[in-house]
């Protein structure tokens, strides 16, 4: 029998010491020379834990375990559920491996499973997203030395799609707002004024508001990041135009007080029924949803020369310059001159506030 094995029931044992410490474990295996090769690795393996520190294998899954309670603090409630959606969709390829052998090129044929599935780039990107931030907690725990998912190029990988930014057109509004509930229209009216998202403006608390600074604090932006927006005289005003329901915070509300929902599915079916009759009367139709609004502030925003691209940039909470840059393919060189100066304009302030407050 070769040293440090032994047999129980036919199958081979390990039994060492490291440091005065003895070790027995089962090797799984009636073969001899399997056995062998399996003390071989185990006792490194102890010996690597025991003497230099370095980390046994660690499962996928184990990791995930760890990571989830610093990452429901230190993310935002809703980033927090998507990536506990990405981490779900990558378990059939993660969850056999150690988050050791996690590699670049683990990563890479996940990615072209997934996009041999049909699953789009944007939603990749999230996945390797979330992936990346539980290799940055193995990290921090000691198991690995680096992230694998910062050897992956994304960009030339899973490349983003472009945005396709449509206008929504005040011939196209009159022909779909009538549909629409008054509270609806309003709210496309304000994301108009102030540029915020869908989640933003039904998210959007009567607390939020501070009349005497004049502005409009948003709580819940994207990637639960807080900034605040100016409060114009047009968006007081619509925000005035909306009913109180006592004992609820919301701004835009329905029903019993309860936030406003299902705006994105409500807007689409008006747009359908307005298809329809223009296709019946034989003229021209172009739907728009309600994010096309948002795209409209940012475009009007730099026309009117209210600020610098930079202004806008912090106003609609975008992370990268280069995101708010789309919105010059939509102005006249002069116009785009003005809008990449980093001082804003003079004479925004009365289209803001009205001239009563400038």
């Amino acid at each position: 029998m070769p040293k440090n094995l032994y047999l129980r029931a036919g199958i081979y044992w390990a039994r060492f010491k490291v440091r005065g410490e003895e070790y027995r474990e089962s090797l799984r295996t009636r073969s001899e020379r399997v056995a062998v090769k399996r003390l071989a690795a185990r006792r490194e393996e102890i010996e690597d834990q025991v003497v230099y520190g370095i980390a046994g294998p660690i499962g996928w899954p184990d990791a995930v375990v760890s990571w989830s309670p610093e990452a429901q603090r230190s993310l935002g409630e809703r980033s927090y559920t998507r990536y506990l959606s990405s981490l779900r969709q990558v378990r059939p390829f993660l969850d056999d491996l150690s988050v050791q052998e996690v590699t670049a090129d683990v990563l890479k044929e996940l990615i072209k499973s997934r996009k041999r599935a049909g699953v789009k780039n944007a939603t990749i990107r999230r996945d390797l997203t979330a992936v990346s931030s539980v290799l940055n907690h193995a990290i921090d725990e000691g198991w690995v030395e680096e992230n694998a998912a910062d050897g992956i190029n994304r960009r030339r990988i899973v490349p983003q799609r472009q945005v396709r930014i449509m206008l929504p057109r005040e011939d196209m509004m009159a022909l779909v707002f009538p549909r629409l509930d008054q509270r609806i229209q309003d709210l496309c009216a304000f994301t108009r004024e102030t540029g915020l998202r869908l989640d933003e403006a039904t998210a959007l608390k009567h607390t939020a508001i501070d009349r005497d600074e004049r502005t409009i604090t948003v709580e819940n932006g994207k990637g639960s990041k807080v900034r605040t927006v100016p409060l114009t005289a047009a968006a007081e005003e619509l925000i005035g135009r909306q009913p109180r329901y006592i004992g609820k915070p919301w701004v835009f509300w329905q029903d019993k007080g309860v936030r406003l929902k299902e705006v994105s599915s409500r807007i689409n079916g008006a747009c359908r029924r307005a298809a329809q009759k223009a296709a019946q009367d034989r003229v021209e139709f172009q739907g728009f949803s309600h994010h096309d609004f948002r795209h409209l502030f940012a475009v009007e925003y730099l026309r009117r020369g209210r600020g610098s691209i930079y202004d806008l940039q912090g106003e609609m909470g975008h992370a990268a310059i280069s995101t708010t840059e789309l919105y010059l393919a939509f102005l006249t060189p002069d116009q785009a001159r003005v809008a990449k100066s980093a001082v804003a304009q003079r004479g925004a302030h009365e289209q803001r506030f009205g001239a009563e407050r400038a």
